[in-house]
C-alpha cells in the first residue's frame, strides 16, 4: 500500500529539532514527501521561512499570521487560522504532494486551523508527545488518529478514546547524532574552562527541572561541575556553567565531553512525570551514565540508568555513575537503545500506524 505524503505542523522551528522535527525525518526516511510548517510568525515582527529543501524529502516553510494574543478572539482568531490553512494549502499543492495527511503538534487555540485542513480534506494525526495541556483533549478528540509517545499517556488516552489512539517510539537522528565521527569527537572549546567531573544537560533550566533541589545539590556537591544550555540567572553558584545554545549538529561533542548525562526533572509537575526525554537517547548513543529523578520513563531502563528522589538520593546516584567502569557492559547496553530509536525505527512504526488510513 503506498503510503499518503504528509504535512507536519510543529511547535516550534526547524533549528529546535524537537519531536515534529524528528517525525518529520521519519515519514522522509520512509519515502513520504513531507511539508514541515514551523509555529507561526507575526506579520508584524518579521517573514516567515521560504519553502525550500532542509532534507531529502522535506521541505520547510514558515507561515505567517497576525499574531498569537489575536487567536483568543473567536472571529479574528478564526480568520488568521484560515489564512494559515490557505498558506499551508498552497505550499501542499505547489509540491505536488500526494493526498497529503495532516500531523500536528499542540499550539493553544489552533482549532478551526484543524477544522479548515479537514474540510480540504486532510486526515487529521495528532503527535501527543507529553501530557497533554488542558487544551490538548480538544485536539485529540478533532483527531483521525493521535500518536503518543510516552507509554503512561498511551494507556490513558487509549483508555478514553479508544483504538485511534497509537504508541510510536521517541527517536534519535542518527545521521546527525554520529555527523562528526563515531568515537572521534572533540572538546567544545567553551567546555575547556570546566573541571571535571562534568555532570551535562542538554537544555535549558527553566520549566522542567527540580531548582530547589538542584541548588541543594549544587551546594552540598561544589567539586561536581554541572554544564547547562541557554543564560539564566536562576542558578548562581561556581559549580553551575552555562553553555551558549548550539546547532543540534554540535551536541555530540559535549555529550561526549560530559562525565554523567544528568535529567533532574520536578516529579510534581505531571508533564515532567510523564515525558519521555529526547536527551535521553543522546546519552545513550554515547554510551554516558545517566542520573534521573524518576520519572516514569525512566523505570523501562532501570538496569542503565541511576535515580534518586531526593538530593541525598541523588548524590549517591552521581556517585556511582561516575564510579561506573569505562569498560562496563552498560554502555554498550545503551548505544544499542539508542540505535533502536533511530528516525528509521520511529518512520517504520509510523508507516505501521499511518497505512490504516
Amino acid at each position: 500500500m503506498t503510503l499518503r505524503d504528509a504535512v507536519v505542523l510543529s511547535t516550534w522551528s526547524w533549528s529546535t529539532f524537537n519531536v515534529p522535527e524528528r517525525v518529520a525525518l521519519s515519514l522522509a526516511s520512509r519515502g513520504i514527501r513531507v511539508l514541515y510548517c514551523e509555529i507561526p510568525v507575526s506579520y508584524f515582527r518579521r517573514a516567515g521561512e521560504p519553502l525550500r529543501e532542509v532534507a531529502t524529502g522535506t521541505y520547510r516553510f514558515g507561515p505567517q499570521y497576525l499574531g498569537a494574543k489575536l487567536s483568543s478572539l473567536p472571529v479574528v482568531g478564526r480568520f488568521q487560522w484560515q489564512m494559515v490553512a490557505r498558506q499551508i494549502i498552497s505550499r501542499a499543492r505547489a509540491l505536488k504532494l500526494k493526498e497529503p495527511m495532516f500531523l500536528y503538534s499542540h499550539i493553544e487555540r489552533m482549532t478551526p486551523l484543524c477544522e479548515e485542513m479537514r474540510e480540504a480534506g486532510f486526515p487529521l494525526i495528532h503527535i501527543c508527545m507529553d501530557y497533554p495541556e488542558p487544551y490538548q483533549y480538544e485536539l485529540i478528540e478533532l483527531s483521525d488518529q493521535t500518536l503518543v509517545i510516552p507509554k503512561s499517556v498511551f494507556h490513558e488516552l487509549r483508555a478514553k478514546y479508544g483504538k485511534k489512539i497509537h504508541c510510536i517510539p521517541q527517536s534519535i537522528h542518527l545521521a546527525t547524532a554520529m555527523k562528526q565521527g563515531n568515537g572521534c569527537l572533540k572538546e567544545p572549546l567553551p567546555l575547556a574552562r570546566v573541571p571535571r567531573p562534568r555532570l551535562g544537560y542538554l537544555g535549558p533550566i527553566f520549566a522542567r527541572l527540580n531548582l530547589p533541589m538542584l541548588h541543594e545539590f549544587l551546594a552540598q556537591n561544589p567539586n561536581w561541575h554541572f554544564v547547562y544550555f541557554g543564560q539564566s540567572n536562576a542558578l548562581q553558584h561556581p559549580n553551575a556553567h552555562a553553555m551558549p545554545w548550539r546547532s543540534p549538529e554540535e551536541l555530540p561533542e559535549f555529550v561526549a565531553s560530559f562525565d554523567v548525562g544528568m535529567m533532574p526533572y520536578d516529579c510534581s509537575d505531571k508533564k515532567n512525570l510523564h515525558c519521555s526525554p529526547l536527551k535521553l537517547y543522546d546519552y545513550f548513543l554515547e554510551g554516558l551514565p545517566v542520573v534521573s529523578t524518576p520519572i516514569l520513563a525512566v523505570s523501562e531502563f532501570k538496569d542503565l540508568i541511576y535515580s534518586g528522589a531526593t538530593v541525598r538520593e541523588l548524590s549517591d546516584a552521581v556517585g556511582r555513575a561516575l564510579d561506573e567502569p569505562s569498560d562496563s557492559p552498560k554502555r554498550s547496553f545503551r548505544m544499542q537503545v539508542a540505535r533502536e530509536h533511530s528516525t528509521e525505527a520511529q518512520g517504520q512504526r509510523l508507516e505501521e500506524v499511518l497505512k490504516l488510513l
